[in-house]
């Protein structure tokens, strides 16, 4: 490492690790029951590589948080995603991985292990699904800014058309969010499509609408959202959230 300080930052910082000094003022990386140890650039300790050079590691870690999740925390702590989501060969089993660099230049992978070699190809959509629902229960606009583009254009029950995410969220989201209850959007049946950079998904949803009594009654309705993947993350440019017709 050309410099070990800046190195514990960012692996404390970014990815949790625990800082372990050990030995007569060594420093080690420790996350779960996995440690790296760390060797200053042109002061490495024996046993050590036979070609220590700064930038030259490729390591992947496993993770069971949606890369959708690990995507925005990245984002939040101004590191960039250098490629993916992508589908990788695992050691085990195959991987949806997301790829950054250390300070050093050193290539990092988060992966996500498939259950099989079918695994869903809509997972990443589905994972946006579910952090969607998540930010509309806890009416959390700015989170569901974050998961949309700026210029954002909308169809809702609500307003007719809405442009800009902003907007979007004065005129459809603000209104509607703080009277409904248990918005769960059916994940497992939705279907789309990923191409390249771009997406679709749709899907129904239930739930509850609040009268101004305080009562509750089924509130139904179904989506549509296109998708584009911009450094690294599947941003919403399209949504329409209508109810479900009347019987």
């Amino acid at each position: 490492m050309r410099d070990i300080a800046a190195t514990t930052e960012f692996y404390q910082r970014v990815l949790g690790m625990e800082v372990v000094i050990f030995g007569q003022g060594r420093t080690a990386l420790r996350f779960g029951a996995q440690k790296i140890n760390l060797h200053q650039a042109g002061g490495e300790l024996d046993p050590k590589a036979a070609r220590p050079t700064p930038g030259s590691a490729d390591v992947c870690l496993l993770t069971r948080e949606p890369l959708a999740r690990w995507i925005e925390h990245l984002r939040t702590r101004g590191v960039a995603v250098e490629q993916g989501p992508v589908k990788r060969t695992g050691a085990r089993r195959p991987l949806e991985s997301i790829y950054l660099r250390d300070p050093d230049g050193n290539l990092i992978e988060i992966s996500n292990e498939r259950l099989d070699a079918g695994a869903d190809d809509l997972a990443p959509l589905r994972a946006w699904l579910r952090d969607w629902q998540a930010r509309v229960r806890a009416r959390d606009f700015a989170g569901g800014r974050a998961l949309c583009a700026p210029e954002l254009l909308a169809f809702g029950t609500r307003a007719e058309m809405v442009e800009g995410v902003d907007k979007v969220a004065e005129d459809q989201w603000r209104p509607v969010w703080p009277r409904i209850r248990d918005f769960t959007v059916r994940v497992d049946e939705a279907r789309g499509a990923i191409v390249g950079d771009h997406a679709w998904i749709a899907a129904r949803w239930d739930s509850q609408g609040v009268r101004p009594d305080g009562s509750t009654f089924p509130r139904p309705g179904r989506l549509t959202i296109i998708f584009e993947q911009r450094g690294g993350r599947w941003l919403a440019t399209h949504t329409h959230f209508s109810l479900s017709p009347e019987p």
